[in-house]
């Protein structure tokens, strides 16, 4: 694939439902929100991203900065489908209309 996005991860990992690392840096997903791991449903969330990544190379749009200095993303999978709406329609996690204003309600 050919990243034209401002920011390509190529083996980015799931930290959780709504977080990858690459390198030693941690990205936060825009708009979304899932359970962190020491949530039941934490772990859940975290494979959920994890089969969807699967090593795929991410095109990435840096959105803001998060209190903990993390960038924050939208991120297209190689299909074009949006990572974020990807995540609300497997169940795992869940618009956040504080920041993506509504987005990604119908994708779950």
């Amino acid at each position: 694939m050919t990243c034209l996005a401002a920011l390509c991860l190529v083996g980015a990992l799931a930290v959780d439902g709504d977080t990858l690392r690459l390198d030693g840096q941690r990205y936060r997903l825009w708009g979304i929100d899932a359970p962190e791991m020491r949530e039941p449903a934490g772990p859940g969330a975290k494979r959920a991203l994890a089969g969807l990544i699967a090593g795929q190379p991410l095109a990435c749009d840096w959105i803001d900065t998060d209190r903990y200095g993390r960038p924050v993303v939208r991120c297209d999978l190689p299909d074009g489908r949006d990572l974020s709406c990807a995540m609300a329609a497997t169940g795992r996690a869940t618009d956040w209309p504080r920041y993506s204003a509504g987005r990604y309600e119908g994708c779950g």
